[in-house]
């Protein structure tokens, strides 16, 4: 007997200690609020090779655009910067990666296609518009 009662104890303060105190009550209509992600988005994206050590870039989305020249500061990556962002680039697997000059925070986090000739000396190059490489 004293089992049912105490069963019976159990299931209505389970019912009645969630509405009775909110601080341990689980909250169940949770709202997330979206956020704007950078590496959701994917601007237009240039790169032609200028020489062993210097790439010319053109990034455009809506209204920002950076145009410059990467320098090689590894033996993988290219930087170059503006006045207002600065961009990291790994030509070999396409890797862009774009933050704000003034606060460092990142505007761009995204992939192109790897960028051929790195690397090579631009007058030993083909050019596939004029001849097949």
């Amino acid at each position: 007997m004293n089992y049912i009662k105490l069963i019976m104890s159990i299931g209505i303060l389970s019912t009645i200690l969630p509405f009775s105190f909110p601080g341990i009550a689980v909250e169940s209509d949770v709202t997330i609020n979206p956020i704007e992600i950078a590496q959701n988005r994917d601007p237009e994206t240039y790169v032609k090779v200028q020489d062993m050590n210097s790439l010319v870039m053109q990034i455009t989305e809506g209204e920002y655009t950076f145009r410059g020249i990467l320098k090689r500061i590894g033996s993988r990556e290219f930087i170059g910067n503006d006045r207002q962002s600065r961009v990291v680039f790994n030509p070999y697997d396409g890797h862009v990666m774009v933050f704000n000059v003034a606060t460092g925070k990142e505007f761009y986090n995204y992939y192109i296609d790897p960028v051929s000739g790195v690397g090579e000396d631009p007058d030993t190059m083909c050019d596939p518009e004029t001849e097949p490489c």
